[in-house]
């Protein structure tokens, strides 16, 4: 497999809804054992890096993979950088949005175009170790859904998180809780691996492309029924809060954690009302 790049993907239900059958029916030959999905927005700073380490990584670990940098209408030299290092040579696959649509967007679009058994989406920052990687392909044999946390006692932390996540993060959290997702001690992990199948299904039905879309992912998972385990992680390196707006973004992430907890309860409501006819 080589290098490849597609543009302007198209995320609508009808459209994502053909392509994910139409990887489906790919023969055995067009497919992966992993794929590996990074969203990126102005990271020419550090992205040639992280795809270098992830390949690495992965060759020494013998997995038949592919590497997956979602652009998210990126104004730097980093898409131009992706093409130019890994021409025809590396398993390297480029998507690119022209404009700037959010995290959620650019992970969605990744997923969507996956061609992996198993689909891990991860930061472009290599928040976690590399070798992550390998713990969460054991969980999936198990799992179909294995998200890091960074709040179980087995977590490891090496770094201070930023001001605005010490500030922001147990408010957030408070609020996931107890407006759509209880259960969970860590939903904003930059860190999650999927079953394929589990993952373009609950992908084809998300529509936040902000920072919540992590909650709706969950949300939905659970609404499927797939079985989800937390797992610890040791957070080495932390950027995450670098793209936040703080004038817009936290407004923002509380109207898709209302709009989610009312896209899920209605779902409920249909199909309980469907099984009582």
């Amino acid at each position: 497999m080589g290098f490849s790049e597609e543009t302007n993907l198209v995320l609508d239900p009808d459209a994502t809804a053909g392509r994910a059958s139409a990887l489906e029916a790919k023969p055995d030959a067009f497919l992966v054992d992993l794929s590996i999905i990074i969203p990126v927005f102005n990271e020419e700073s550090r992205i040639i890096e992280t795809i270098t380490s992830l390949a690495d990584y992965l060759q020494q670990q013998g997995e038949n993979y592919e590497i997956i940098i979602s652009d998210d209408g990126s104004r730097d030299g980093g898409p131009e950088q992706v093409k130019e290092w890994f021409g025809a040579a590396e398993p390297v696959r480029l998507l690119r949005e022209r404009q700037h649509q959010g995290k959620g967007a650019a992970v969605r679009r990744g997923v969507l175009a996956a061609r992996g058994d198993v689909i891990i989406f991860m930061d472009a920052d290599l928040s976690y170790p590399v070798e992550t990687i390998g713990f969460c392909l054991d969980c999936l044999q198990e799992f179909d859904i294995v998200i890091g946390s960074r709040n179980l006692p087995e977590s490891g932390i090496e770094i201070t998180p930023p001001p605005l996540r010490r500030l922001a993060g147990p408010v957030f959290k408070a609020l996931v809780r107890r407006l759509a997702l209880p259960g969970f001690t860590d939903t904003q992990c930059g860190f999650k691996g999927f079953r394929s199948a589990a993952a373009h299904e609950i992908f084809l039905s998300c529509e936040v492309n902000g920072f919540a879309f992590d909650v709706e992912v969950l949300a939905l998972a659970q609404k499927f029924g797939y079985r989800i385990t937390e797992v610890p992680v040791r957070l080495v390196v932390d950027s995450s809060d670098s793209h936040i707006n703080l004038t817009t973004d936290p407004l923002r992430m509380i109207a898709d954690i209302i709009r989610i907890r009312r896209r899920v309860m209605a779902k409920a409501n249909v199909e309980c009302r469907m099984s009582n006819d």
